[in-house]
């Protein structure tokens, strides 16, 4: 009886230890917009001679400008307007999003997209500088 416990032990730890190695540690995609905690989306389509990693990685500094910006601690206007097909995210005089047709097939018109992304971006900034706000377009 006490052999027969001790294999069925021994098995559970051997599927528990394959288990957990087959399930490893999520990764973010590099092409994730996060801030504050608030996911606003993730770039999947290259522009103007960006690919979508480069896209993502301009915008995350872009970000990280307005997060460092005093004149931005207390909180700002985040905009959205159309620019051709494109609509256009700012915050300030700090441009952080184009939305191309591409980035909003499937999703809705180019403003549309835009104006999802600045409301994220807005709930994000203020969560990330306790205190400001960012507010609407």
């Amino acid at each position: 009886m006490r052999v027969g416990v001790m294999v069925r032990v021994f098995v559970l730890l051997i599927a528990a230890a394959v288990v957990a190695g087959l399930t490893g540690p999520a990764f973010a995609d590099p092409r994730d917009i996060a801030v504050g905690g608030v996911y606003i989306t993730t770039i999947t389509q290259d522009w103007a001679g960006y690919t979508a990693e480069q896209r993502a990685t301009e915008v995350t500094k872009r970000i990280t400008r307005i997060l460092g910006t005093p004149e931005l601690r207390q909180g700002a206007v985040v905009t959205v307007r159309q620019d051709g097909a494109n609509a256009l995210v700012s915050v300030g005089n700090i441009l952080v999003f184009t939305v191309t047709p591409a980035d909003a097939k499937g999703s809705g018109t180019t403003l549309y997209v835009a104006k999802q992304w600045a409301r994220r971006l807005g709930e994000g900034l203020t969560k990330a500088l306790p205190g400001s706000n960012f507010h609407g377009f």
